[in-house]
């Protein structure tokens, strides 16, 4: 910090601000500083009356008190000036704009120091005026010489109020017009007849995590710049002059282009793919990726607070989607208003609010008999109607509501469990599923999938050999260790596990080794239509050798035909299920189907080949 020179540390100062924290602090930097003659007060009438009594070096005057401020206080001192004399004032101020600063100017103030107080910048402004007053007091000469230094500081205060405005409108990391800049100019162009069609682009920059902790902010700063300089080029390029490029926060950016009928989407998909070209930063060869919502005034209008909450919902659809960009439509709204009803209602219709389970039988291709179950969610929303497990259960994963959703299932299903087991001595497994994300959200929680289980088995009565987890290759290899970990543990506890969805994910004959699995549930699109493609059946003999060769039991889904269903017999697929023997049933009608009276035959199957025979 700036130490002033013993001529200066003789100054009298007087600080004038009703704030006595801020008189405090400022008596606290001079005196450091070395000022031997610091005096503080804190109402502005006694502190005129006190300067008119004895005049000091300098006053430090805040602008904004309570009956008097600051423009009051220097028109009231000015007015008892004599000639010659002039006041010495420095303003304190948190206000920056010109108005503030020209209305105090234009009171007598020669400076200003800004709220929050910096310590070297008030012992230098301090200091500065100092020397200048020193320079007034020499001779008439060198009051010339203080008004062309006081001409100085005008200019500079000019240059900084535009390096404000500046840094007011343009962000640091990228030198790009910000957030309010681009909602100025947005505004701007909304109003402007000559404008008749503006389209805003927002994209969201992805790839830059993993530079960032290899080389650190700077390295994903320069990312962000660099994407942002060929967003901008492109669009110039594609867009013509009257286009915008800026950064709307984070690693989003706004684009906005005005034309007379709007950018056709060949000109997007150019800019978009622009921008998805490989960078070079520093060793790093790193392939941003985007994902984008585009709008028009034409259909989302002329307000531009709709226009960006439209905006983002179209960029939060494309994410959700997972496409690389999506045009703004009216039914957006209602797809947002129908998911947000559902995020608030999902969070408690495991409370009996319309969740079921219905259970689809697993059924013996040999004996043609049921020998399992796999429980499925369904939702009975009392307003919206059947709500269909591939919406809501994204839906419950994204809120989190799946941990509870899933706890809820496994006690639900082996109750059910212990219910067929009382009624007819046999216990017929159960399957429940888990998916990524509620493998996810349970260690968020400081929970595990074990815990869960153990508390539903214990709860139910049921023996563990009665339940079967089904879990995607996804959910698995998301985190390998922490999944073998987990699996280990359920099959410790006597749990069955199988890994569902079999050859649409990773199917690596490296981890299918080291799983603690004894099924592999076949996916449905390399079961329906087997009978009539080759390839198909080539690669469904494959995997059930492969499942053999690890002592895997192989569960056929998605079994539509009778045909189908020979086939796979004839392989020698052990189990299977799908429309052709039952759709997903109720509890006491898949309790009917395993009774004594019902011979355990998947009866359905029948009828079905006999038609089928019959070309029915």
């Amino acid at each position: 910090m700036l130490t002033p020179d013993q001529s200066q540390t003789e100054a009298r100062i007087l600080i004038v601000d009703d704030n006595p924290m801020n008189v405090e602090l400022l008596t606290t930097i001079l005196e450091d500083a070395g000022f031997q003659h610091v005096r503080g007060e804190t109402r502005p009438q006694q502190a005129v009356e006190s300067w008119l009594e004895d005049p000091r070096d300098l006053m430090l005057l805040d602008i904004r008190m309570p009956g008097m401020d600051g423009h009051q206080v220097m028109e009231t001192l000015n007015a008892e000036l004599g000639e010659g004399d002039w006041l010495p004032v420095i303003v304190l101020t948190a206000q920056i704009d010109p108005d503030t600063r020209q209305q105090a100017l234009a009171g007598g103030a020669l400076d200003f120091i800004t709220k929050p107080f910096d310590a070297s910048e008030v012992v230098q402004r301090i200091s500065n005026l100092l020397r200048v007053r020193a320079l007034h007091n020499a001779t008439h000469n060198e009051v010339q010489d203080l008004s062309q230094s006081l001409e100085t500081q005008s200019l500079t205060l000019q240059r900084k109020d535009r390096d404000l405005e500046y840094l007011a409108h343009h962000d640091l990391a990228t030198d790009l017009p910000n957030r309010a800049a681009l909602l100025e100019t947005l505004e701007q162009w909304l109003q402007d007849p000559r404008i008749p069609v503006i389209d805003l682009v927002m994209l969201r920059l992805g790839g830059h995590e993993p530079l960032e902790r290899l080389e650190g902010h700077a390295a994903a700063d320069l990312m962000l710049r660099e994407t942002g300089q060929r967003l901008q080029g492109c669009l110039e390029t594609l867009a013509g002059d009257t286009a915008l490029c800026g950064l709307w926060g984070g690693s989003t950016f706004l684009l906005l282009a005005a034309s007379e009928h709007g950018l056709p989407d060949d000109t997007l998909q150019a800019m978009l793919e622009s921008s998805t070209r490989t960078l070079r930063i520093g060793q790093y060869e790193v392939r941003p990726e985007i994902v984008a919502g585009h709008a028009r005034t034409t259909e989302a209008g002329h307000d531009t607070g709709e226009l960006i909450r439209r905006l983002m919902l179209t960029l939060s659809r494309a994410d959700r989607r997972q496409l690389p960009w999506l045009t703004y439509v009216p039914e957006l709204e209602q797809a947002a208003r129908r998911r947000h009803r559902l995020e608030h209602d999902l969070a408690d219709a495991h409370n009996g609010d319309g969740l079921s389970l219905l259970y689809q039988p697993k059924i013996d291709l040999a004996m043609d008999s049921v020998v399992s179950f796999e429980a499925l969610m369904r939702w009975e929303h009392p307003e919206l109607g059947p709500v269909s497990p591939g919406e809501f259960i994204p839906v419950a994963e994204t809120t989190g509501a799946i941990v509870n959703l899933g706890e809820w299932a496994l006690h639900e299903a082996l109750a059910a469990t212990a219910r067929w087991r009382a009624a007819t001595g046999e216990c017929y497994p159960v399957a429940v599923n888990v998916s990524a994300r509620q493998f996810e959200a349970l260690t968020a929680r400081g929970h595990t999938l074990t815990q869960a289980v153990r508390t539903a088995l214990e709860h139910t009565g049921t023996p563990p050999g009665c339940l079967e987890v089904e879990i995607t290759e996804t959910a698995i290899m998301h985190n390998l260790e922490d999944a073998l970990d987990e699996l280990h543990a359920l099959r410790d506890l006597g749990v069955s596990i199988a890994i569902d969805d079999f050859g649409t994910g990773y199917s690596s004959l490296a981890y299918l080794r080291r799983l603690p699995v004894s099924t592999v549930k076949v996916d449905r699109a390399l079961v329906d239509g087997i009978a009539s493609d080759p390839g198909m059946r080539g690669l469904f003999e494959a995997i059930l050798a492969v499942s053999r060769g690890f002592g895997l039991q192989t569960v056929a889904e998605g079994i539509e035909t009778a045909e189908d269903a020979a086939l796979l017999h004839e392989l020698g697929c052990p189990v299977g299920q799908g429309f052709l023997y039952h759709r997903p049933l109720p509890e006491a009608e898949a309790c009917a189907l395993i009774t004594p009276a019902s011979s355990h035959r998947a009866r359905p199957s029948e009828e079905r080949s006999e038609r089928s025979a019959r070309g029915s």
